[in-house]
């Protein structure tokens, strides 16, 4: 098998930061998980619609994530989508030849290898880290060791159509370097997620096509889980909710780890640590969230009024969302890109 040496796989909370940890890690760059998710610019709410379903699913965090990091680092890189799917791999395939790690972005139906089916909503990031003529092998951060997958398997899971668009995407580190200040780069990702939950249309970046997005997406989701009861089967959007808040055991919606971002890329910036707090404090509401619906799910004839109470709980989320993100953007002095 071809592989790229001297990569180490490493498991973490969010598949693009821990794949962009230990992608930084193996140039000897070495960001931790946290400061790739901050400078990313996550955390972030956006909503998406099932076209045959009468109800929505959320993802918690950016799904340009990848990309904004290494543009706000000036790390040298390539970023390709839309080649017929050979001629995409033959490019990965040279880049893993020459010991560079490749930065893919599937969809999660087709990973048989994670737990419980689905971890999120497409896109989910691995690293393609070696191949033979039968698999790929990839480093996927939701799991603690490498995995092998025919290729059969990781083409349809490349390119997919399933509820969002995936177009062979590939990025790869074209040369181990950053370019501009980190410090600069910190602030620019904690800004550009405040503006982004309170003012998402002066964010400039695709979301892949959602029905709304920031805080006032947050709000519409608790309005629609007041609704759920009326739905001939909740199960479904109870579990599909249920995950997007426990993505990969974080649990909180990845609140939490936006909160170790904002303590270790706070200290750089001179964020006051009470910030970080009540980002923790958030993410503790959202395991209470979690909890709900889990115990919802588990009622053979759940009761309407207790769907209306975890909207509840949700639009209190939304209010202390607002405030948090609203004193960060003070303290960063507005989006500048």
């Amino acid at each position: 098998m071809e592989f790229v040496e001297g990569y180490d796989h490493q498991q973490g909370r969010h598949c693009g930061a821990a794949a962009l940890r230990n992608v930084t890690a193996y140039y000897g760059l070495g960001y931790t998980e946290a400061a790739c998710f901050g400078i990313g610019g996550g955390a972030a709410f956006v909503l998406y619609d099932h076209p045959e379903e009468p109800w929505v699913s959320f993802r918690a965090s950016p799904p340009w994530l990848e990309r904004a990091f290494l543009e706000r680092l000036g790390v040298p890189h390539t970023f390709r989508e839309g080649d017929d799917v050979e001629t995409a791999w033959g490019n990965v395939a040279g880049h893993v030849d020459e010991d560079d790690p490749v930065i893919v972005f599937l969809d999660p139906a087709q990973m048989e290898y994670l737990p419980d089916g689905p971890a999120h909503l497409p896109p989910h990031v691995a690293v393609v880290v070696g191949y033979d003529d039968e698999t790929v092998q990839l480093s996927d951060g939701a799991v603690a060791s490498r995995q092998e997958i025919p290729h059969g398997t990781f083409r349809e899971a490349w390119r997919s159509d399933r509820l969002l668009p995936l177009d062979a995407e590939y990025l790869v580190v074209t040369r181990a370097r950053t370019t501009e200040d980190g410090t600069d780069a910190a602030a620019a990702g904690l800004r550009q997620a405040a503006t982004y939950m309170l003012d998402p249309l002066d964010i400039k970046r695709d979301a892949r096509g959602p029905g709304e997005e920031g805080v006032a997406a947050l709000r519409s989701f608790g309005d629609y889980l007041g609704t759920w009861a009326e739905l001939p089967d909740a199960a479904r959007p109870l579990a599909a909710a249920r995950r997007s808040i426990d993505e990969h055991g974080e649990g909180a919606a990845f609140r939490g780890l936006f909160a170790e971002s904002l303590g270790e890329l706070g200290r750089r910036t001179g964020l006051p640590q009470s910030l970080a707090d009540r980002m923790d404090g958030v993410a503790r509401e959202w395991t209470t969230v979690a909890d709900r619906l889990e115990g919802i799910a588990a009622r053979e004839d759940p009761l309407p009024g207790a769907f209306a109470e975890v909207g509840s709980l949700v639009a209190d989320i939304a209010d202390r969302e607002a405030a948090a993100f609203r004193t960060l953007h003070e303290e960063l002095g507005g989006h500048r890109e």
